[in-house]
């Protein structure tokens, strides 16, 4: 028996549970983990309170991040073996879940825990990479002379496309609400940021941009957002809308992104893994930017135990967190 979290409910954080859970044996193409380590995702909030697009079936487990070794295969496993070290690619079923201290995950998921990062960092790298290759390489091409505008820029995803979008030669424009974590998403790498309850959004794009603008947006946030950066955007922008954070439905302008001749980009990293080209092309190009160090995943401060690991889930809705949430359940 291994410790997991479940719910039995939809709900907010109190509706998980740190239950007692016997693994079965893993079926066609299935591993067994036993978990070193997993990550927090936005989406696991919406997946436990039912706003997701992929519906639990309860008593559900959760989470698509985590990095572990294997400790049995079932049949048709033919890239992994019983002892290799391993990490999950994220992915949109419900039927694996893999926060707890062990987990069933199917090999199209998984991909070998790089020998140069602990527990905490393989289990914080494809999520918020991968979520920001797609659109800044794969998609929108971003090159050196580039303005690229990252929103909600101390989240995961956010730190991580900026790394991505240094990679790429690009400058970096990133926004935060009140900017007392701007200090914070500079140190990782952002070369501006604006305030955007304190500053001019446009206004500040087009100062920093001399006039240019941002021809790749990577926009968590949208609603009343994307009003406030559209006077800026530069001709042939691409806005990759990857979140409601606003809370508020998205008008697009029309006129706006007719004159600069734009594309609204409705976005997610889950539909371009799902394809097994696309997916390995994106391992590929991180894992590169890992061995030599342009990329290394941002923990936050406080790494959670398996005792306190409901508590992580509060601690994610505060929106305090600068960096990846990780529970870290072995040594």
């Amino acid at each position: 028996m291994s410790k997991v979290i479940r719910f039995h409910e939809l709900g907010g954080p109190e509706v998980l549970k740190i239950e007692e859970w016997e693994a079965p044996a893993p079926q066609q193409g299935e591993v067994l983990l036993d978990v070193a380590a997993f990550a927090l995702n936005r989406a696991d909030i919406l997946f436990f309170q039912g706003l997701h697009y992929t519906l639990p079936t309860l008593p559900s487990r959760l989470g698509s991040e985590a990095c572990g070794t294997v400790v049995a295969i079932g049949e048709g496993v033919d890239r992994f073996a019983v002892g290799d070290r391993v990490s999950t690619i994220p992915f949109a079923n419900a039927r694996y879940g893999v926060h707890g201290e062990q987990a069933i995950m199917h090999q199209d998921f998984l991909a070998s825990w790089p020998d140069e990062l602990s527990s905490v960092e393989a289990t914080s790298i494809w999520m918020q990479y991968l979520t920001g290759y797609y659109p800044i390489v794969d998609i929108g091409n971003s090159q050196d002379g580039d303005f690229v505008l990252v929103t909600a820029a101390s989240s995961s995803a956010g730190l991580g496309a900026i790394e991505i979008a240094r990679c790429t030669g690009a400058s970096v424009i990133a926004t935060t609400r009140s900017g007392a974590k701007s200090d914070a998403i500079l140190s990782a790498g952002a070369h501006h940021v604006i305030a955007t309850e304190k500053e001019n959004v446009a206004e500040r794009i087009m100062e920093i941009s001399g006039g240019k603008g941002v021809r790749v947006i990577y926009d968590a946030v949208g609603g009343s957002l994307y009003d406030r950066y559209t006077d800026a955007l530069a001709e042939d922008a691409i806005v990759f809308l990857y979140g409601l954070l606003d809370g508020e439905s998205t008008k697009v302008d029309v006129v706006k992104m007719v004159r600069k001749n734009a594309t609204l980009y409705p976005y997610s990293m889950f539909n371009e893994v799902r394809h097994p080209d696309r997916l390995q092309r994106g391992m590929a190009y991180i894992l590169d930017r890992l061995k030599d160090g342009r990329l290394k995943p941002r923990i936050n401060d406080r790494i959670f135990t398996m005792d306190d690991a409901i508590e992580s889930y509060r601690h994610m809705l505060t929106g305090e967190q600068v960096g990846k949430i990780v529970v870290r359940v072995s040594d």
